[in-house]
């Protein structure tokens, strides 16, 4: 009797398991494709923001002089679909946001899927696709590299 119990109980539990894991997939599918139909309208998008998807291919944050309020961050970004498009952000994270700077390395480190999404008042979300791991941060500027001349 007692067995027959633990066995439900543990069929139970791996049943809620899969669930919760289906449930998140799901989540994480939405975001992806919410965020690409949002990118999908624009045909020739003119910012780094407007991107599909971006590539971290540097980050540079401030040197370490202890700031009061915000750490900035320098991104060098390119588009993968069009790789000669090519664009320099610089970002403000709070300085109280130890996760950041180094998710944004590993991000770089292994040419991770970024997906930018504006949000209010120049601030941007940067969510790693096929994630739930993001990163929030103040736009301070963007300069977008122009395309090599044919």
């Amino acid at each position: 009797m007692c067995d027959s119990r633990r066995d439900l109980a543990a069929v139970v539990l791996l049943v809620g398991a899969v669930l919760a894991w289906t449930a998140r997939l799901v989540c994480v599918g939405n975001l992806d494709a919410v965020a690409l139909a949002a990118k999908v309208a624009i045909p020739d998008p003119v910012s780094a923001l407007d991107w599909p998807e971006l590539h971290v291919q540097a980050i540079i944050p401030q040197p370490d002089e202890r700031p009061l309020v915000l750490v900035l961050v320098l991104l060098l970004v390119n588009w993968p679909a069009h790789p000669e498009r090519a664009a320099t952000l610089l970002v403000a994270l709070p300085s109280d946001d130890q996760r950041s700077v180094p998710l944004l390395s590993r991000w770089c480190a292994t040419q991770a899927s970024v997906s930018p999404v504006r949000q209010r008042a120049g601030d941007l979300e940067l969510r790693r696709r096929q994630s739930l791991e993001r990163v929030r941060a103040e736009l301070i500027a963007e300069d977008i590299c122009p395309p090599p001349s044919a």
